[in-house]
């Protein structure tokens, strides 16, 4: 018996949280600019119609389904492939998509919405970063946000089971949604040292920061920019050395106070982080995460985490008591926080001397 698995193959957390889905029994089923792709474990199939697609996966015994994105989909399409195949579904809330069809609550002017409730507003924000086509493309008319969230509402509705990766994405559908079922069941990890012996302290001078993940707009792009530059700008520099891991947006690459290590791989980030000995890891994400895998592996290895008080990494940091949280949602409150952090480290050197 098969599962099949729908989603975008667009990389990111969804990817990431599919290693854990995929054995020899699941069927992916990806959409393309042109038509479909049905992956097997050894073999890759093409499809020009969701027609062809459901009529090929009806010749398979598909025993339930999981919805763990429709991006690149028609609703009549999911409602076909879902209808047109006698198994039940499952779907995952990986993002926001389902009530933001900006998927991150990212306003017209690049900031954190605050989760908007009214579909007037929200489709005025759509049609101002020339979204709107998003609404074109999922489902007939009427093409407006209200319409997007009723037919999400009504697949969620559908589903035998809805589930979140986080407290904060369950209360947040539900403030969109209120009668409906979500089930919290936190992503699995991936390979990774739960514990790090850290080394012992080298009194170094200065506080070494980290910058886990891909950093681009809605993952802290600008106000990185923005702490950097204050950095520059300060008048009394900080004792601080800051390090990323993972990719940069080209701006940031600019900024050489910030030492590039590249992307890197769960199995190694341990060895990578002690080697320059990281102090304290930054997640400048300014919207609500769904679950943050970042934000997990940082306090996994044992290192005090710096974000905003936002989402998913803000219930993680709470629960695990692991770190500090930061508003507003600014480069501003981030600098001063982390100045804060670089002066206790030096008093902490001083009360070591004396």
């Amino acid at each position: 018996m098969y599962t099949l698995l729908i989603h975008h193959n667009g990389g990111g957390g969804v990817s990431q949280f599919l290693k854990t889905r995929k054995h020899t029994f699941t069927i992916d089923c990806i959409p393309l600019a042109r038509g479909y792709w049905l992956l097997f474990q050894s073999k890759k199939e093409r499809y020009s119609s969701m027609k062809t697609v459901i009529h090929r996966l009806r010749q398979l015994p598909i025993e339930h389904i999981e919805v763990h994105h429709v991006w690149g989909f028609g609703i009549k399409e999911i409602q076909g492939l879902l209808e047109g195949l006698s198994a039940t579904y499952d779907v995952y809330l990986h993002d926001y998509y389902g009530v933001c069809p900006a998927v991150f609550f990212l306003n017209d002017h690049n900031r954190y919405c605050g989760m908007e409730k009214d579909p007037l507003v929200c489709q005025r924000c759509l049609e101002n970063q020339h979204k709107s086509k998003r609404l074109h493309r999922f489902g007939p008319p009427p093409h407006t946000v209200e319409a997007w969230r009723a037919t999400f509402k009504q697949l969620l509705q559908r589903a035998s089971a809805v589930i979140a990766p986080s407290e904060f994405t369950k209360q947040a559908y539900l403030t969109y949604f209120p009668a409906l079922s979500i089930a919290v069941q936190p992503h699995p990890l991936p390979s990774i040292k739960k514990s790090v012996k850290k080394q012992p302290n080298r009194r170094k001078q200065t506080l070494h920061l980290a910058v886990l993940g891909t950093i681009y707009q809605h993952k802290g792009e600008a106000v990185m920019l923005d702490l950097l530059n204050r950095i520059e700008q300060a008048p009394t520099s900080l004792p601080l050395t800051i390090y990323s891991y993972g990719s940069l947006a080209p701006a940031l690459t600019e900024k050489r106070i910030i030492h590039e290590r590249g992307t890197y791989e769960n199995e190694n980030l341990a060895e990578l982080l002690l080697e320059d000995a990281i102090d304290l890891i930054c997640i400048p994400s300014i919207i609500p995460e769904t679950f943050s895998y970042t934000t997990h592996e940082a306090i996994l290895l044992g290192y005090p985490v710096l974000a905003f008080n936002l989402g998913a990494q803000a219930e993680a940091i709470q629960t695990n008591h692991a770190g500090w949280l930061v508003e507003p949602t600014t480069g501003e409150a981030l600098y001063k926080k982390i100045q804060e952090l670089c002066e206790a480290k030096q008093k902490e050197l001083e009360s070591d001397i004396t």
